[in-house]
């Protein structure tokens, strides 16, 4: 990198250059005058050492003023933070705690599947048994009153036949006892 080329060419000096005040200059001046304008000056001085002071005030606080806002955002960052880490952290356990949740709700789910299962199974079961027994039931009910038909068929014939017996017993009863009656009679 170059630099450009200084500049040799110097400015003369410039002589004492008389100051003109109210339009007159400080030789034409009277001392009243001069003492007027001197007062004037150190008037405007005053005013402008006050100014000074007060913008120099006025800075200050405002300096103060950035400084502690400064820190107020700071802080406020800082608690921010801290809030955001605390937030993530119970998002991470809300996390945490919806799957031990959703374990558990599996395995209760399963548990419940296992139970109707053994439930439907163990309902299959007695009532393929009680089928089975009410069969059996059934079976011997019918063998029971085919036996009893049996029993009433053979009770009816041996009535019968007992019916028989007792009529020719009867009518031979009879016919003896009229023959007997007519031999008697006669």
């Amino acid at each position: 990198m170059t630099l450009p080329p200084k500049n040799k060419d110097k400015k003369p000096a410039k002589g004492k250059t008389s100051t003109v005040i109210d339009g007159l200059s400080a030789e034409e001046m009277s001392k009243e005058q001069l003492e007027e304008h001197i007062i004037r000056l150190r008037e405007e001085l005053d005013r402008e050492r006050e100014e000074r002071n007060y913008f120099q005030l006025e800075r200050d606080k405002i300096h103060t003023f950035w400084e502690i806002t400064k820190r107020d955002l700071e802080e406020s960052n800082a608690e921010l933070r801290n809030i955001d880490r605390v937030l993530e952290e119970a998002e991470e356990r809300h996390q945490v705690e919806i799957k031990v949740y959703k374990q558990k709700v599996k395995h209760l789910l399963y548990e419940h599947q296992n139970t109707i299962s053994e439930l439907k199974a163990e309902g299959v079961v007695s009532t393929k048994l009680m089928q089975n027994e009410h069969a059996e039931l059934e079976n011997e009910l019918h063998e029971g009153r085919r036996s009893l038909k049996v029993d009433f068929k053979v009770l009816e014939l041996s009535n019968e036949n007992l019916e028989k017996e007792l009529k020719l017993k009867h009518n031979g009863e009879f016919t003896e006892t009229s023959n007997s009656f007519e031999r008697h009679v006669q």
